[in-house]
């Protein structure tokens, strides 16, 4: 592939627990700022190779090279079974996740069928569900004392506001809090336990399904028609299993990156108490800097050349979001957040066909979020965290933080 490889990535964490900013050099550093590893790449050749697991994948990096790939079907190519995700889940499901593994005209058909819960979030009459979601487990963080923010808030919140995307049982939301963080992974790797664990659940979900009508997506599929058609068994999987795990670990990790860097910069906290109506780029501009997708695959099923780089014909390419979005040639000053970025094109949500349909419920939390906290929050402090270290820079990733939100009104 040529000799054009991300250097390993530097732990820009030290992985221990560390105290409040104050007291923790290496934390006050880690809660600043974004860190950018693919400047020299992204300007030549405008991707980069990374290894991930057994794989060497060539990332594309700039802003309007990854938009143009993302349209560029022919070249880059979704409808690969398990090549979208990384890494690669082929063999632990015999099925494509559905609508993200095909392409358009076929894609829209697949889409179409899940869209009206997909849209929930945007309709006046459900939003206020949504809204208290939030605010019931806001509750905790503003009755005092110290909170883990990672699994006990923003995976409950990440839980509950599923159940009411999907219209299903509201209780169901505890069963996937149990799964923790990610769905299908164990320490960065897919887990075939967890992924066999998750089939089995889908399975009993739609055989629930089947006879109760209340139980939302899962009856609708039962009901659903492709090209004039019932669909498949395997085809009612692909659609739960994209819709149960799509934006899981990605929600939770903008739900806690936000509340870090609220922690972080007070004065945008005093900002956005100040002048609410700020609060949508806020959440925009959140996003972007989280990119919490930082990328995903593609095959060239024809081979593709990045300058010296060459992808083999039925190799996978990465549509780096993340790298993307600190592309200096589309946004002034990458590294700094702004929280009234405009215009702020970023590409945290993918591009064009596959943009997420998650998207409308990750704004609606984020804002939903931010609305709490500037009513409530006078201050905010970071009393212990377990960062994560990301081959893409991400600030502020976590498997624990903990957090001290003080009241308004507290003396």
């Amino acid at each position: 592939m040529g000799g054009w490889f991300l250097p390993a990535s530097p732990h820009f964490f030290d992985g221990r627990s560390g105290t409040a900013c104050a007291d923790n050099p290496i934390m006050s550093l880690a809660l600043e700022r974004p860190v950018d590893p693919f400047v020299a790449a992204r300007r030549d050749p405008g991707a980069v190779v990374q290894r991930f697991g057994e794989e060497d994948l060539v990332m594309l990096l700039r802003w309007r090279d990854v938009r143009a790939a993302a349209r560029d079907h022919a070249q880059f190519d979704s409808a690969q079974r398990g090549r979208v995700p990384t890494p690669p889940e082929h063999d632990i499901r015999p099925f494509r996740q559905l609508p993200i593994e095909t392409n358009p005209p076929e894609h829209a058909l697949w889409k179409a069928i899940v869209l009206p819960f997909f849209r929930r979030p945007v309709n006046p009459d459900i939003i206020p569900e949504f809204q208290d979601v939030l605010r019931s487990h806001m509750q905790r963080l503003l009755d005092g004392g110290d909170v883990e923010v990672v699994r006990d808030f923003a995976l409950p919140v990440q839980s509950a506001a599923l159940a009411v995307l999907l219209d299903t049982d509201r209780d169901i939301a505890r069963v996937w809090q149990g799964w923790g963080l990610h769905a299908l992974r164990s320490n960065g790797k897919t887990d075939p336990a967890k992924a066999a664990r998750f089939l089995t659940f889908i399975d009993e979900m739609l055989d629930r399904g089947q006879s109760d009508p209340d139980m939302g997506l899962f009856a609708a599929l039962h009901e659903a028609q492709f090209e004039g058609r019932p669909l498949t068994r395997d085809e009612m999987r692909g659609l739960c299993h994209l819709a149960l795990a799509g934006g899981r670990d990605t929600l939770i990790h903008a739900i806690s990156g936000t509340l870090a860097h609220l922690a972080a910069h007070p004065d945008d906290l005093r900002r956005l108490r100040g002048a609410p109506s700020l609060i949508p780029l806020a959440v925009e501009e959140l996003f972007r800097v989280l990119s919490p997708l930082a990328m995903i695959g593609r095959v060239c099923p024809h081979g593709h050349e990045v300058g010296p780089l060459h992808i083999a014909p039925d190799a996978r390419a990465g549509l780096c979001w993340a790298a993307a979005n600190r592309d200096p040639q589309v946004f002034d000053n990458p590294l700094e957040i702004r929280i009234d970025r405009a215009p702020n094109p970023h590409v945290a949500f993918g591009a064009c066909t596959h943009t997420c349909l998650g998207a409308p419920m990750a704004r609606l939390i984020l804002r939903s979020l931010l609305a709490e906290i500037v009513r409530h929050v006078a201050a905010i402090a970071v009393i212990s965290a377990t960062p994560r270290a990301s081959p893409f820079g991400t600030p502020y990733l976590y498997d624990s933080l903990t957090l001290r939100l003080t009241r308004i009104e507290d003396p």
